[in-house]
């Protein structure tokens, strides 16, 4: 198994499927996405604006895949955890406005 299978693998099994991320691909410009790239012996990790450009404050690179990946994993659960909290907000404001 490649390292990108083995980190999609890692991806779905934490239930991170079901969010905007790219793998593999330095060129990539899918709105919203979280990247994660080996590009010129570097991996790097960048969110891409909803132009599909890559937000330039959000770039990180990292001196292995290992590294990249853990982080990689780290930034798609924080992006998970605020999902959850805009549809807890959400919810709570349709509750609200419904008394």
């Amino acid at each position: 198994m490649s390292g990108r299978e083995s980190l999609e693998s890692q991806v779905q099994a934490l239930g991170l499927g079901h969010l905007n991320y790219v793998i593999g691909d330095p060129e990539a410009s899918k709105p919203y996405a979280l990247v994660i790239a080996k590009k010129a012996e570097i991996w790097s990790t960048f969110y891409v604006d909803e132009r599909g450009l890559v937000e330039e404050q959000s770039v990180r690179t990292y001196g292995d895949q290992e590294a990249a990946s853990s982080d990689f994993i780290r930034l798609l659960r924080n992006m998970a955890r605020i999902a959850e909290i805009r549809k807890e907000r959400a919810a709570r404001g349709r509750a609200d406005g419904q008394s």
